[in-house]
């Protein structure tokens, strides 16, 4: 298994507009907007050298209420890393123990991607991206 990069870091925050403002304000301008409709919310990718901040915001309390992605708790949602291979590195984090959330992998953002459980990666919720 080879992790290529750290590819973003999920944050959570509560008001999108006013943290892209923010982050813009610290030198992180954003690039790129989306809204997932059909999971409430919106995201923000805020690049910075060759990884990026994602900027994620909760805009429907009742959409995607029980995705791995919404439960997680904190300001700092996630950590993806980037692979060559989604399939060959899932099968590897499972054999060190992780486990990969039922729905998994599917088409994320930016390319295919798979979320393992926190409980079996130390706490963390890991996402794996293959561009």
């Amino acid at each position: 298994m080879t992790l290529k990069r750290v590819l973003h870091v999920g944050v959570v925050v509560k008001d999108f507009e006013s943290a892209i403002e923010r982050f813009k304000s610290f030198g992180l301008p954003c690039t790129e907007r989306t809204e997932l409709k059909e999971l409430g919310v919106k995201i923000g990718f805020l690049p910075i050298g060759d990884t990026a901040l994602e900027a994620i915001c909760f805009v429907d309390p009742e959409k995607g209420k029980n995705s791995i992605v919404r439960l997680q708790k904190g300001p700092i949602n996630h950590i993806c890393f980037e692979v060559d291979n989604l399939e060959v590195s899932i099968a590897d984090f499972e054999k060190g123990g992780a486990r990969v959330v039922p729905g998994y992998p599917r088409v994320g953002a930016h390319g295919r991607v798979a979320f393992f459980y926190p409980e079996t990666t130390e706490g963390v919720l890991i996402e794996l991206c293959q561009i």
